[in-house]
């Protein structure tokens, strides 16, 4: 998704009138140092304007609906004061969900009950980012025992950055860790306890067909995996196998997830008895005499739903067509190409998808609320993900939104649904659009301005696979356009795609 906001330019930094490149070694140093502190103060402003805005979307919220015990509204109606705050920094500072949302605990963290890291802070002594990390890490700290880790913490920090050295996150992590025992060992027990259910694994597709895979899990657990992994890796590198340690790590994990193949990810042998000639692969040779009625290769890693392959036709306008795998968790590309080959219509099914807006409008549809699969699926396909600025959630995962509300009881009065007037928005900032009290307004294309509190305006575009086959045919269809209306000496022609019988007049 791209993002564009309109704001107020300014004028580049200068630390000294005069140009670096007459500067020596040591007045180098010193403007290094310089900038450097601004940096810093720089970022102390800006944690303290996010706890202000906190406050400030707070008052705002007393002020129309009344303190907490005179709001009547649904508790699904009221938006949590810190994450308006997120929302509307993600959108004005182009940051990421992420950022902003670790910005905002920190500004809030800093500014409300960690009075020595505030000080540090104003001071310049911390680079911003270590701030945020400190403060998110403190927040996670009981009130009674905050005092003595948060002067720890500080002073460990502060001594670090004054010798030299910035501590790493798994520093930080270490010096709260050793500080929160020290201050209460039972509590840091019941954290140990409650870190495990915040246990996940994630997976983000990347290029050339490669897909990161990030875990947090319990350190025992971790380890059990990571000996399993290790110990397979290291039977197969010493047995002579030709694959380097790092992928026989990567083939052992890849392993656990299929039983239809050895520890190392290799086909299983087609009789039993040959599996002993394989590395590491003999609870497989087990699994493979247990009986004719095993899954075919790849099926562990499928659903019963069908694969769904939409292939956008841009044939018609001389470009080549798109495929975008929609659904599915595919195990390699050998394994879809034998789904392809042997699943037949039951299991594959090809969607050609028209790349032109509004293929999937119908003024019947337009008047209903509920919006058809096939359109649904444009508008993930357009989106990618989440529309708002900064969120990165997958358009798969989020919930489609009219921009312009849906009239329920005089349909031909509100925002149709149209290719148009909808958007993918994750279930945050669904709630902020619904309770929330910025403007929205589409675009023909996909195209979503929002409109804050503030005045500020931010412009975002489409990046899903369909909208950027629609960048393309555009693009194509412009040059196309300059080809025939400048000839090959570079001159205008008169109409465009004429070709002139001699050259141009002198």
């Amino acid at each position: 998704m791209d993002t564009t906001t309109r704001a107020f330019g300014l004028g580049a930094l200068r630390a000294v009138e005069e140009p670096l490149e007459s500067l020596d070694a040591s007045a180098l140093s010193e403007v290094a140092r310089s900038v450097t502190l601004a940096q810093n103060l720089a970022g102390a402003t800006r944690l303290h304007a996010a706890h202000l805005l906190v406050e400030s979307f707070t008052a705002l919220d007393e002020a129309t609906h009344g303190g907490p015990g005179a709001d009547t509204r649904p508790a699904h109606a009221r938006l949590d004061p810190a994450d308006r705050a997120r929302h509307h920094l993600a959108a004005a500072m182009a940051l990421t969900g992420w950022h902003a949302r670790h910005l905002v605990t920190a500004g809030v963290q800093i500014h409300t009950r960690l009075p020595r890291l505030r000080e540090a802070v104003e001071r310049g002594l911390l680079p911003e980012q270590l701030a945020i990390d400190a403060a998110c890490r403190l927040a996670g700290i009981p009130d009674d025992i905050i005092g003595g880790v948060e002067s720890d913490v500080v002073a460990r920090l502060t001594r670090d950055l004054a010798g030299g050295h910035r501590p790493s996150r798994t520093a930080l992590d270490t010096t709260v860790d050793a500080s929160r025992e020290r201050h209460d060992p039972q509590g840091a027990g019941d954290a140990v306890d409650a870190a495990a259910d915040k246990r996940t694994v994630r997976f983000r597709p990347e290029r050339d067909g490669m897909t990161s895979m990030w875990a947090h899990l319990p350190s025992g657990d971790a380890e059990k995996l990571r000996r399993r992994i290790d110990a397979v890796a290291r039977a197969a590198a010493e047995s002579g196998h030709p694959r380097t340690r790092n992928q026989l790590r990567a083939d052992a994990l890849v392993a656990l997830g299929d039983p239809n193949t050895t520890d190392i990810a290799d086909p299983l042998p087609d009789h039993p008895a040959d599996a002993d000639a394989d590395v590491g692969t003999a609870a497989a040779a087990d699994d493979a005499g247990a009986g004719a009625g095993r899954a075919r290769l790849g099926a562990s890693w499928g659903t019963d739903q069908p694969i769904r392959i939409s292939v956008i036709n841009s044939i018609t306008r001389g470009m080549p067509n798109r495929v975008e795998f929609v659904t599915g968790a595919y195990a390699s590309f050998d394994w879809l190409c034998e789904e392809l080959l042997s699943g037949g219509d039951a299991k594959v099914r090809f969607e050609l998808l028209d790349p032109q807006p509004g293929t999937e409008d119908t003024p019947e549809a337009a008047l209903k609320y509920r919006i058809s699969p096939a359109l649904a699926e444009r508008i993930r396909l357009r989106d990618g993900t989440c529309r708002h600025p900064g969120c990165t959630v997958d358009a798969h995962d989020c919930e489609i939104d009219h921009v312009i509300a849906f009239d329920h009881q005089r349909p031909e009065l509100g925002g149709p649904t149209a290719e148009w007037n909808l958007v993918c928005l994750c279930r945050k900032h669904h709630r902020e659009k619904t309770f929330g009290h910025c403007a929205y307004r589409p675009g023909p294309l996909g195209e979503l301005t929002i409109i804050t509190e503030t005045g500020h305006e931010h412009h975002t575009r489409p990046h899903g696979p369909l909208a950027q086959a629609r960048d393309r045919i555009l693009d194509h269809r412009w040059h196309h356009h300059l080809d025939r209306l400048i000839a090959d000496d570079g001159h205008l022609t008169n109409p465009p795609g004429v070709e002139r019988d001699g050259p141009r007049p002198a």
